[in-house]
């Protein structure tokens, strides 16, 4: 029973988000690419992981991976296929129940898209207090010209998700206490015709 207060906006995410990987189980499979220098033994999370699909990179690099999202579903699915080659952990990623210097790297693979200004300043927070000094982060999102974008910066799709696109100039500002090491678009034309376009970002905490 509802108390008369309107319930947080993440909060209506998480539930869309969760009846999303709940109907479509592993929406993306195959293995990403991550341009991560990460190699044996560094200790590496995977923020917003979803399915894993990054996740799956990152492992190949032979590094520690902890996955990190809100979803139980996600997870879930995370784990049946990953099982013991990696750790799964259900948390906000501007709330991380991580000590401070815990991983050498960090990746956001289209995670940021989906969350509003207060919790994209604290999840880059979150990166940052979490990250060793020196540690890389890697983020990927989709940029303002993507064919979905449709002109807006922001959006919400017929299945209740939310998505923001942005500039390079946004990411670097984002991640102004960062070091920018390279910044790059990336244009992909669909059969169609419509160009999908994302950004793809390289930081490193300073030492």
């Amino acid at each position: 029973m509802s108390d008369g207060r309107e319930e947080p906006e993440g909060g209506r995410q998480a539930d869309h988000w969760e009846r999303f990987y709940t109907e479509h189980k592993r929406p993306w499979r195959g293995i990403g690419k991550v341009a991560l220098d990460i190699g044996p033994g560094s200790k590496v999370l995977d923020v917003g992981c979803g399915t894993g699909k990054t996740t799956a990179a990152l492992l190949k690099s032979g590094a520690d991976v902890t996955g990190l999202d809100f979803s139980p579903s996600a997870i879930s699915q995370c784990i049946s296929v990953f099982g013991d080659k990696a750790k799964f952990i259900i948390a906000e990623c501007d709330k991380m129940p991580f000590p401070d210097d815990h991983f050498d790297a960090a990746a956001a693979v289209h995670i940021l898209e989906h969350l509003d200004d207060t919790q994209l300043r604290d999840t880059v927070k979150e990166i940052s207090r979490v990250l060793v000094p020196g540690g890389l982060v890697f983020v990927r999102v989709f940029a303002v010209e993507d064919m979905r974008a449709k002109g807006e910066n922001r959006n919400t799709r017929g299945n209740g998700i939310e998505y923001r696109y942005f500039t390079e100039e946004e990411m670097k500002d984002i991640f102004r206490g960062f070091e920018l090491i390279s910044s790059e678009r990336k244009d992909e034309t669909m059969l169609f015709g419509a160009v999908r376009v994302k950004i793809e970002c390289l930081f490193r905490l300073p030492r």
